[in-house]
């Protein structure tokens, strides 16, 4: 069966959405999205940075809702960080309309029963109106911690935590992202959102709900805490001037406590050089996992290019843990979905024939 998609929005991930979405033999782009006056009407496989796809880029949200497609991948970009009021009832549209949804939008959704307030009601109740299904993925929270963490769990007995770790180099980030959210570049940590009290507990309290629910724990209260490291030397990003003595290396913990103990955690690892926080012994970006139990298990998951790519792995990584999961979201019953629902969705996009293979050892 081929499910037809429309990619909603045209940012960096979602580009690469699209371009998973037209490559996938399971899935067919039917439509685009697009919020720009200036986009609107441009061919979508142009705004992707490939070959013409004869599919026009749209503003007309009620024509795109009122077609024949099965799905909508929901990526617009990052409103959710400062008022989310508006695109969340934008997503709540969708789903009325019939369309189910896999989502990239505001990543505490990956578990929306973690959330305080009324989101998951409110998207449960847009999925039963419309007959539609809901899920967002995602890397962190997501898949990279969320997943990871859940295939540890299923080898090991006498649990005594689980540590989740996202390491990442901020180097080739381009746009105003790396200031607000790690206070790169800058003196005073609180300069990053994420520092803010509360608001890295927010971003990943979700995630930390989700491992509680799906190991029978029950969460007393969520705490997090943070350092910073300071340029001992003046060096230039993507994104711009890292002055000495200003922050090139961020890393924060969120830690869900049970019994009045530390069962849970969130880590971030942000740096700007590849050789900062060496105690991580983790080169390039990346996911590791560490369950404390019997036996103790170390998943590592890392995001790399190939020899002959030039984006962004993770970018494409984030895309393709929502696009991969369409036919099993097409599928299912009405209803607000997670990754405790979704069953593995490997790939299906393959190399052209004949294509040389990236990193195939051969004896």
């Amino acid at each position: 069966m081929t499910y037809k998609v429309i990619q909603w929005s045209s940012g960096t991930v979602a580009r690469d959405a699209a371009i998973g979405i037209h490559g996938h033999p399971d899935l067919e782009l039917v439509g685009a999205r697009v919020y720009a006056e200036e986009k609107e009407g441009q061919d979508f496989g142009v705004l992707c940075g490939v070959e013409p796809w004869g599919i026009k880029a749209s503003r007309d949200e009620a024509a795109l809702l009122a077609s024949s497609a099965d799905c909508v991948s929901f990526m617009p970009g990052r409103t959710w960080a400062h008022d989310g009021t508006e695109t969340f009832a934008e997503l709540l549209r969708i789903l009325r309309a019939g369309k189910n949804v896999v989502s990239l939008w505001w990543p505490m959704l990956v578990y929306p029963k973690g959330m305080e307030g009324d989101y998951a009601d409110e998207l449960e109740q847009a999925c039963q109106d419309g007959g539609t299904s809901f899920v967002t993925v995602g890397m962190d929270p997501g898949f990279g911690t969320a997943s990871l963490a859940l295939s540890a769990l299923s080898l090991s007995r006498e649990v005594r935590s689980v540590h989740m770790y996202q390491v990442m180099n901020s180097a080739n980030w381009e746009g105003p992202g790396v200031w607000e959210f790690f206070a790169f570049g800058q003196k005073d940590p609180m300069a990053s959102a994420l520092l803010h009290p509360g608001r890295a507990i927010g971003f990943h309290t979700t995630t930390l709900h989700m491992l509680a629910d799906a190991m029978g724990l029950t969460i007393d209260d969520i705490i997090q805490d943070h350092k910073v490291l300071y340029a001992d030397e003046a060096f230039d990003i993507k994104s711009g001037h890292i002055a000495k003595d200003t922050i090139s290396g961020m890393r924060y913990q969120v830690q869900a406590i049970v019994d009045r103990e530390v069962r849970l955690i969130v880590e971030h690892v942000d740096r700007c050089r590849e050789e900062d926080w060496p105690d991580m012994e983790f080169e390039g970006d990346g996911f590791r996992v560490v369950v404390d139990g019997q036996p103790r298990v170390q998943l590592e998951m890392k995001l790399q290019a190939t020899p002959t790519f030039t984006g962004d792995p993770v970018s494409v990584a984030c895309a393709m843990s929502c696009i991969n999961a369409i036919p099993q979201v097409c599928d299912a019953p009405p209803g607000v979905m997670t990754l405790l629902d979704l069953a593995p969705f490997p790939s299906k996009n393959h190399a052209e024939p004949g294509a040389a293979p990236g990193w195939v050892e051969r004896l």
